[in-house]
């Protein structure tokens, strides 16, 4: 791990840590405006969120998304709205209704946020020309994040619904899915009992 890269993963942990206290007062789920205002994202113990999750917390918004940032897609928290990381024009807010799963945690605080690492083998990259380019190397991506509430736990997952199974689910992937289940959750190839709770 290179200073940069240490540099980056102290600066996610701290905005993970920092989530510990906040009291999430709503919640938005964003997807692509393409799928129309009658896409569908609640599927009982998890949710399609698509693009991100934006919480409305007492402290500031809150916006858990995925991106490159470790390479390849994983979980990302940002303290700040949602339209700072998602493009507002080409996308729409799809959900939670106010009776979801999320209906039990709303208003308390968060007790505990612990992050899912998953390491993966990245092979020498391939130019236009077909010349290989570097040396095949191990990365650590934050696959999955875990919120700990008095009602519950919540998990945010990098992760893209295999249509028309969606029980199955790509990890890591360009989606977020948000999880209320330890089964599901185990369902989706988690298997650390610290990390499922």
């Amino acid at each position: 791990m290179t200073i940069h890269d240490s540099e980056v993963r102290a600066d996610f942990d701290s905005r993970v840590a920092s989530l510990r206290g906040r009291r999430v007062l709503s919640v938005g789920y964003w997807d692509l405006s393409s799928m129309g205002p009658d896409a569908e994202w609640d599927f009982d113990d998890w949710h399609h969120a698509v693009m991100g999750v934006q919480l409305t917390t007492d402290a500031s918004p809150v916006t858990v998304t995925w991106t490159a940032t470790f390479y390849p897609y994983g979980v990302e928290v940002f303290l700040q709205p949602i339209d700072h990381r998602v493009d507002r024009a080409g996308t729409q807010r799809v959900g939670p209704s106010t009776d979801s799963r999320w209906k039990s945690v709303l208003g308390q605080p968060v007790r505990d946020a612990r992050v899912s690492w998953d390491r993966f083998a990245i092979g020498p990259a391939m130019r236009s020309d077909g010349q290989v380019v570097g040396q095949p190397h191990d990365v650590d991506v934050p696959t999955a994040l875990r919120l700990d509430f008095d009602g519950g736990r919540v998990w945010f997952v990098a992760g893209m619904p295999q249509f028309p199974d969606p029980e199955r689910v790509f990890i890591p992937a360009d989606e977020i899915v948000v999880v209320f289940t330890a089964s599901k959750i185990r369902q989706m190839g988690y298997t650390d009992p610290e990390f499922i709770g």
